[in-house]
């Protein structure tokens, strides 16, 4: 069956081989051990405050003065928006009773509501007022009546941070290795892809193919099909892998998402490939895509620090699509469909992009 030997071709080099079995576990480990201590030194914190005393109001500017260079806003209740838009990194809500639980010593709960955009920021912000917070418990920050002594014990307590999302973990390898496993696939499909056309023109395959009529639509279908298998393998060979690791995603969301990112991403290195005049060019092709797509991913460097053209360029690209889904599903619960509906009309478009391509190869003499 030629889909099977497309297939095992992509497999016959022990390269391809090496690269598929080591790349998301290199992957999956750097983005633990390198971006764990990741610093915020540029934040946009939203305040959503419903006490208003001098207390609260002392409180939001110990918090500003923890960030350098950070910019704080103060926001009203419909603050979601901010969040989904990567407007802010996290808002923090200060309670009503925010006082009058100081006045009698007793905890408090200051609500931390992360972005689903640069996640990475998010848990930094959290981390740090977290730890600061701690910290001050028992000092004479947060006592109402500090002027009467210079220190206090631990019967004045700090404000305590409470993440108010569905399922958010400052455990970084959590975050980041969901979107890693998209990014593994991505990075797989497209330093493999872009060499197989390319290949079999210089091999003199496509002149043979032609000779035997062999049809430009199933030659095309059969070097995809052979990319979605190899792009399908990987994607189940890592999700079982983060399974056991703790990662655990509902299969129902992460499946969809990856499928329709591998026929984009298979597509467009076909795409690539048949644009290609040698295999240098293939080459320089699938590493800028690859690198493109892992900076514009939001899943480890932060897009909301970008220029604002770039960062909306970076909103549209399917990696950053397939980290937003499930970062806002992991976090808010949201539907994934409308990202869903999106990168599938995207990958469509460039499937058919893909076939054209392919039966203009075929068209040449």
């Amino acid at each position: 069956m030629r889909i099977w030997y497309e297939f095992k071709r992509l497999l016959g080099k022990p390269l391809n081989i090496i690269l598929i079995i080591l790349l998301p576990v290199v992957l999956t480990i750097a983005s633990i051990i390198f971006f764990n201590g990741f610093g915020v030194t540029s934040i946009k914190l939203g305040v959503y405050n419903l006490d208003n005393s001098p207390l609260s109001k002392f409180t939001i500017k110990l918090v500003m003065s923890f960030f350098k260079g950070g910019t704080l806003t103060y926001v009203d209740e419909n603050y979601s928006h901010l969040l989904q838009n990567g407007e802010l990194n996290a808002v923090m809500v200060i309670p009503e009773n925010f006082t009058d639980a100081l006045y009698k010593g007793e905890k408090v709960n200051i609500d931390f509501i992360p972005s689903p955009v640069d996640l990475q920021l998010s848990v930094g912000i959290y981390n740090v007022l977290n730890s600061v917070f701690n910290d001050l418990s028992g000092s004479p920050f947060f006592n109402p009546q500090v002027l009467r002594y210079m220190f206090v014990s631990n019967e004045t307590p700090a404000p305590n941070f409470v993440p108010k999302t569905k399922n958010f973990k400052t455990n970084f390898g959590y975050l980041f290795s969901p979107a890693i496993l998209f990014l593994s696939v991505i990075f797989i499909i497209l330093s493999i892809g872009v060499l197989t056309v390319v290949n079999d023109r210089d091999l003199g395959l496509i002149s043979l193919f032609k000779v035997n009529n062999e049809k430009w639509y199933i030659y095309g279908l059969n070097k995809f099909l052979a990319l979605f298998l190899l792009g399908l393998f990987v994607s189940i060979a890592v999700y079982i892998a983060g399974y056991f690791l703790g990662i655990k995603i509902e299969l129902s969301v992460f499946l969809p998402l990856s499928i329709v990112g591998i026929v984009f991403h298979a597509s467009l290195a076909l795409i690539m490939s048949c644009l290609s005049q040698n295999r240098a060019i293939s080459n320089i092709f699938g590493v800028s895509l690859s690198m493109f797509f892992f900076f514009t991913s939001g899943s480890i460097t932060p897009v909301t620090t970008l220029p604002k053209f770039m960062f909306k360029l970076s909103s549209f690209t399917p990696a950053y699509k397939l980290t937003y889904a499930i970062r806002n599903y992991q976090l808010n619960g949201v539907s994934i469909k409308s990202d869903f509906l999106y990168l599938l009309y995207l990958s469509i478009a460039t499937f058919i992009v893909m076939l054209l391509l392919i039966r203009k190869e075929f068209s040449k003499k």
